[in-house]
């Protein structure tokens, strides 16, 4: 994702209150980091953390609190209309909105032309991950100027009405997911390398020494069980 979409990259200094946050408190090693969060600072600066959503401590390790979910969602008709600056920008905006609202972290976000996938920690106890799609989808489509698709029935509109949800089970269905997320554009062939696709959380990850920057130079491998939803 560029700049606009991924984190603001202007130092940001740290906030010395201490006043909760939305997403996870960030690591030890991270503490200071003021990329930790995946949204500009702005965006998020009136919103609040509930007490109840569990810090995790680490990357790729299975989260259980509120409990960490991947999706994929579709455009109406495959229609590439999403991986741009235009549509990134309305996008980030609506999901703002949607945090606001409600709440959750950012594991990884990758946009493709015709859908994306991302993984979301909810809130302890909160599981309603519908409602906050249903947010960022009507926000999206009430503030961009793309026609919407004519249809007499699923794939009207700008979104399909459904979308795939899995929740993740333990440390290497996290790893699989958050691989299989951050190599989808070359996997469809829209970059070469991991590194060369804007529109993903990938580069976030690299900025916290998480990933290398040549991570991907082959495909992850994943178990043929595994589903995606695409």
């Amino acid at each position: 994702m560029p700049a606009s979409f991924c984190g603001n990259r202007r130092a940001v200094p740290a906030l010395r209150d201490r006043r909760p946050r939305v997403g996870r408190a960030p690591p030890a090693n991270l503490r200071h980091n003021s990329r930790q969060h995946p949204w500009s600072p702005a965006d998020v600066a009136h919103t609040r953390r509930p007490a109840s959503l569990i810090c995790m401590p680490n990357y790729r390790r299975a989260r259980v609190e509120g409990a960490t979910w991947f999706f994929t969602v579709v455009t109406a008709q495959r229609r590439p209309f999403l991986a741009n600056e235009h549509a990134s920008s309305i996008l980030r905006q609506s999901v703002a909105a949607a945090l606001r609202r409600m709440p959750f972290h950012i594991d990884a976000w990758v946009i493709l032309p015709d859908h994306m996938h991302a993984i979301w920690t909810l809130p302890a106890g909160d599981r309603d991950f519908s409602t906050r799609w249903g947010l960022i989808k009507a926000g999206f489509s009430r503030n961009s100027d793309l026609p919407h698709a004519s249809a007499s029935r699923r794939d009207s509109g700008l979104w399909q009405p459904r979308f795939w949800e899995h929740r993740i089970r333990d440390r290497a269905d996290y790893n699989a997911h958050m691989d299989y997320s951050h190599y989808n554009p070359v996997k469809h062939g829209h970059a070469a390398q991991v590194k060369d696709w804007p529109y993903s959380s990938f580069h976030r990850a690299v900025r916290q020494g998480l990933y290398p920057a040549d991570w991907g130079s082959t495909e992850p491998r994943h178990a043929a069980n595994r589903g995606f939803g695409e």
